[in-house]
């Protein structure tokens, strides 16, 4: 279809159009934020983990485990901690709402990215190419890591068929599952975690 046909097809709809994206962006985003920061603190607790978990996802959700906060620090910094957060389309955009980047729009995703407030940038980079039998067994735990862009994360997929029954339903925690699952991944796997905090120290 040209891009003159789908002009004239969104002007022609455009009041359904401008009717769904309000929808999306009010009520649905809040039930869905309500949802995941329900389970997530839920986890979060019951781990004794620190940690924000806001209700509006833009707002953004973190937690880590009290041990890898940075030492002798008046601020809230952690060597090492775990954000909620949505992953770009292909074409390098962000979707246009979160409901997009939960059902995977044109690529979008979501995800647990592991941070440092300790290092920059550069340094987080240089740690995660050269830490490579500690990446190595996060890899094999179900991690995805791109030291050329700095990503250590838990990659978390959503089935578009389930979410829409968790908003029929209003219901969302087996649609949410995956969310709950990414955070076991990463409990399970503390102890790597912690020695991956143990040689940011070392470069801090």
């Amino acid at each position: 279809m040209s891009e003159t046909s789908v002009g004239k097809l969104i002007v022609r709809h455009i009041e359904e159009l401008e009717a769904a994206l309000r929808f999306v962006r009010g009520s649905m985003s809040q039930s869905l934020g309500n949802a995941v920061a329900d389970l997530v603190d839920d986890r979060r607790r019951a781990l004794d983990w620190d940690g924000e978990v806001n209700r509006d996802l833009n707002e953004g959700i973190w937690f880590a485990p009290s041990e890898w906060r940075t030492a002798n620090d008046d601020e809230e910094n952690y060597d090492l901690y775990v954000e909620f957060e949505e992953t770009d389309c292909l074409d390098g955009e962000e979707a246009e709402t979160w409901i997009g980047a939960f059902c995977g729009f044109a690529g979008a995703g979501i995800r647990l990215r592991l941070k440092t407030n300790a290092l920059g940038q550069r340094e987080w980079k240089t740690l995660l190419r050269t830490e490579t039998k500690l990446i190595d067994q996060l890899v094999e735990g179900g991690f995805s890591c791109d030291p050329k862009k700095g990503e250590l994360a838990a990659l978390i997929s959503i089935e578009k068929d389930k979410l829409a029954e968790a908003f029929a339903d209003e219901e969302f925690d087996e649609a949410l599952q995956p969310v709950g699952w990414a955070i076991d991944r990463i409990a399970k796997h503390q102890a790597t975690f912690d020695q991956l905090v143990s040689a940011i120290r070392i470069k801090r």
